[in-house]
């Protein structure tokens, strides 16, 4: 076997700065992915569906309208909450959406010289109130008990609500409604401008934290199609990059001075596997390429001598 048939393997060469690019490139896939199933999961558990089926919270709520609510965590005065009704005067445990209007220890009162109701001698301007409806008919003043809060409907003509339950237990509120889905609008519900501006309740900033959730989702989204293209992108640009083929050992190195394992003999003659073809043979046959390796085609077989 010559030297020419030994095969050579060439390992590929990655270069740091590629390495380092996909290094990068899914570190960026794996934060988008992982912003994108926050920005999902966490609305997923926090909100609940329901359906409004009476006509007691018009015209803030209308019967058939569907009713997204979350944990009531801190309750404010002007709240839209889900609870269930008091069983020991409505006699059922079904659900029911009111308003709050009081909060335990809150003095509430109907009504002053202009027939408005009071919260701690704060009168409300209650804007939110079904058209026609005066704030209440029946009077009242009570002060809410610990652990227990003060609601109406907004449709004060037809509701059912504490002005016959009293104050209800805080125990049984099931959640906040935080947005509305009409037909195919979507509102949502914040604190009424009212109990601001008496100073009974902060300015609600509370649904702001949805609205960056679903901002997220979108941007992590836009990212992960940037990245997807970018990534299909470069896997094509590779597959049609030409390979570079490896050199061969046989080469001659720089200079054209003989390897040392490949030095002519002393006397010039050439070794036996290496001779030089006498006059008249074939020469031998090129290398044949292959995919990182080389090899040489064997020698034609002698022809025989032709007598002369």
């Amino acid at each position: 076997m010559t030297r020419q048939d030994t095969a050579t393997w060439v390992p590929p060469i990655t270069r740091p700065e590629r390495q380092a690019g996909r290094i990068v490139f899914w570190l960026l896939v794996g934060l988008a992915f992982a912003a994108l199933a926050t920005s999902v999961a966490i609305p997923v558990v926090t909100i609940q569906p329901y359906i409004e089926q009476s006509t007691s919270m018009q015209n803030t709520l209308a019967p058939g309208d569907r009713l997204f609510a979350v944990p009531a965590g801190s309750l404010r005065r002007g709240d839209v909450i889900i609870f269930r009704a008091p069983t020991r005067v409505s006699k059922t445990r079904a659900l029911v959406v009111k308003r709050v209007i009081g909060l335990p220890g809150d003095h509430v009162a109907c009504c002053d010289s202009r027939g408005r109701i009071t919260v701690d001698g704060r009168a409300l301007d209650e804007t939110y109130l079904y058209p026609g409806d005066p704030p209440s008919r029946l009077r009242f003043s009570v002060t809410v008990g610990k652990g227990q809060v003060w609601v109406m409907g907004d449709h004060r003509n037809i509701s059912v609500d504490s002005r016959e339950w009293g104050a209800i237990p805080a125990s049984g509120i099931v959640g906040r409604v935080l947005f509305v889905a009409h037909g195919s609008s979507i509102a949502a519900l914040r604190t009424p401008q009212t109990f601001v501006a008496d100073g009974l309740a902060p300015r609600d900033t509370r649904l702001d934290f949805y609205l960056r959730l679903a901002l997220l989702a979108m941007a992590s989204t836009a990212v992960l199609l940037v990245l997807a293209i970018v990534g299909i992108t470069r896997f094509v640009i590779r597959r049609r990059r030409p390979r570079r083929a490896p050199p061969s050992r046989g080469a001659q190195p720089p200079g054209g001075a003989q390897p040392p394992d490949e030095a002519q003999p002393p006397g010039g003659a050439q070794p036996p596997d290496e001779a030089q073809p006498s006059d008249g043979a074939r020469p031998p046959a090129p290398l044949e390429p292959m995919w990182g390796v080389y090899r040489g085609l064997p020698d034609p077989p002698d022809e025989p001598a032709v007598p002369s």
